[in-house]
């Protein structure tokens, strides 16, 4: 018998953060349904499994929950274990998140309620150790990253980009979306290309205000030093997302851009991005897509970054 709901984990080296998670997935909930959370454990050598174990024994009085750990067969990175995590779920509707979050009351009813075959919902996003509030994100051009929301909406609304911690979607359109971009390597931008590329199929995002999830960041140094790490491959993901759908001047701005902002990466990573199939794909957006880039641009009123027309 299938889950109610499928809550997407990736995680590496997050062993001692998960069960805090889950626990707070289970005990939050307000309906029967049945959980199911689906790790997608990326090469962890924390011990991540022996954590899970230890705390099996308080996480199983939980009723209606079944805990899936999945190992990646290589490190991938945050898109791609989602991805994994995805087509090991077994729900019609998937709730993706983090490792290290709180999860509000009555989670599971909002979702219900509110998702639909053609609509993706972004819960809001809190930081458990201040007042920050963001209600969905939206899209910052030609950086091709986001800024949050921060105004509360007094009921949900349409939005650019919903946010990797609460992103509630249903099977079916996440796998006719072809879920997130495998050619995103390890950290940076999957989000906002995921949720464009929805808007562009003919779905919807919606921001559900009341779905509020706690994001649990990593302490400060172990975060920097994420960060550092990642940042090559941030480059590089943001390259790609702009040069799947930008126009030929607006690629051209993108390109200055980076090369500006980003000097002793630039060359390697757009060097990566050539290698990958971004011309290929980006072709097959073209044709495929109900709605070109310019349809998002004008529906959002967006501009650019200096609050100019985007090219």
């Amino acid at each position: 018998m299938p889950a109610d709901i499928s809550v997407v984990i990736p995680a590496h080296n997050e062993g001692s953060r998960l069960p805090g998670t889950i626990a707070s997935i289970a005990e939050t909930r307000t309906t029967q349904a049945r959980v199911e959370i689906v790790i997608a454990d990326d090469q962890s050598d924390d011990g991540t499994e022996q954590h899970l174990q230890a705390a099996w024994p308080r996480l199983s009085r939980f009723p209606r929950l079944d805990v899936v750990v999945s190992r990646t067969p290589e490190r991938s990175g945050v898109p791609r274990s989602r991805n994994h995590a995805a087509r090991r779920a077994s729900a019609d509707i998937l709730f993706i998140t983090d490792a290290h979050v709180r999860f509000p009351h009555a989670w599971d009813a909002l979702a219900f309620k509110h998702v639909r075959s053609d609509r993706m919902l972004a819960g809001a996003i809190g930081e458990a150790t201040s007042a920050f509030v963001g209600y969905g994100c939206r899209l910052v051009v030609p950086f091709m990253g986001t800024y949050w929301n921060r105004e509360r909406p007094p009921r949900p609304v349409p939005v650019q980009i919903a946010a990797c911690p609460a992103t509630v979607v249903t099977r079916e359109l996440f796998e006719r979306l072809g879920g997130y971009d495998d050619a995103m390597v390890m950290y940076g931008a999957a989000e906002p290309e995921f949720s464009v590329r929805a808007w562009l199929s003919g779905a919807e995002i919606v921001v559900v205000p009341q779905l509020l999830v706690q994001h649990v960041f990593k302490p400060p140094q172990e975060r920097a030093a994420f960060i550092r790490a990642a940042r090559p491959h941030m480059v590089a993901n943001g390259l790609r997302f702009g040069l799947l759908y930008a126009s030929d001047p607006g690629a051209l701005q993108l390109l200055r851009y980076y090369a500006l902002k980003f000097p002793n990466l630039f060359r390697e990573a757009f060097a990566e991005v050539e290698r990958s199939d971004v011309w290929e794909r980006r072709a097959r957006l073209q044709r495929e897509l109900k709605y070109p880039f310019s349809w998002f641009v004008e529906r959002f009123e967006l501009r650019d970054q200096a609050g100019g027309e985007i090219l």
